[in-house]
């Protein structure tokens, strides 16, 4: 079997997104390029808001990934089982794929004994294939008093990886940037956990959110798009990006 590559985008929100196009348009254009999108709803203690509950599960639906909704506090741990189920998924499609062209057969059809050899494969598997994640974080006015919870739930999703054997490789997007620019890379695709600790250390909140261009970014440096490659993807996106920029 070729070697697998799981490429993913963690879109972490507490809140809908309010600028810069739809993203559930986005994700559905990121599956397309092979690259699974999945999606964390951050939810309050006092309240919860259903539209943004629903576009977190409308995201990572039409992005071929996995959805949760959780507490601040829970938000590493949570960022670890996502990035687990979105392996296995992936893994069975691939494994499940290859299995019908050579046996004609789906996993749950083959005889018990030879389906805990395919299953025992798959574990392995989960353990060695690579990682490529794109953290995209909603870095919003509404994120101010989480932000430090949220760095150090990236640096957790970080360790958590470093006890594989494959290669996993982490990249943080925040949303929005500074100065009025709907996006800012943070840390390129890196498995050092130092540097990502130096690079998300100036996340600071404040501004809209607009998820879809963080998911585009995210797709772009997974793709190793340049910057003006980025800047014509922006342009041409639908809905374009600009409608409504501040």
């Amino acid at each position: 079997m070729k070697e697998i590559e799981i490429r993913q985008i963690i879109v972490v929100t507490d809140g809908k997104s309010n600028i810069g196009g739809n993203p559930i348009t986005a994700a559905s254009e990121a599956y397309k390029q092979n690259i699974i999108v999945s999606a964390i709803g951050i939810m309050d203690e006092k309240a919860s808001d259903d539209d943004s509950l629903f576009e977190v599960e409308k995201i990572a639906k039409v992005g071929g990934g996995v959805w949760e909704n959780t507490m601040i506090k829970n938000l590493g741990y949570t960022m670890h089982v996502v990035t687990q189920k979105t392996m296995n998924k992936t893994i069975e499609t691939v494994v499940g794929k290859q299995l019908k062209e050579i046996m004609g057969a789906e996993l749950d059809d083959i005889p018990p004994k030879k389906r805990s050899k395919v299953i025992d494969y798959m574990d392995q598997l989960s353990e060695e294939v690579s990682i490529k994640c794109c953290i995209a974080m909603d870095c919003s006015k509404s994120m101010k008093n989480k932000m430090s919870t949220a760095k150090q739930s990236i640096i957790e999703l970080m360790h958590s990886l470093q006890g594989r054997r494959g290669k996993s490789q982490v990249a943080v997007i925040a949303y929005p940037g500074k100065n009025g620019e709907f996006t800012a890379l943070i840390s390129d695709f890196t498995e050092d956990i130092q540097r990502l600790k130096d690079k998300i250390f100036g996340l600071k909140a404040g501004g809209t959110t607009p998820t879809a261009a963080a998911i585009n970014r995210a797709v772009a440096l997974i793709n190793g798009e340049n910057e003006q490659e980025l800047e014509e993807i922006i342009i041409n996106s639908e809905p374009l990006l600009n409608e409504g920029m501040v």
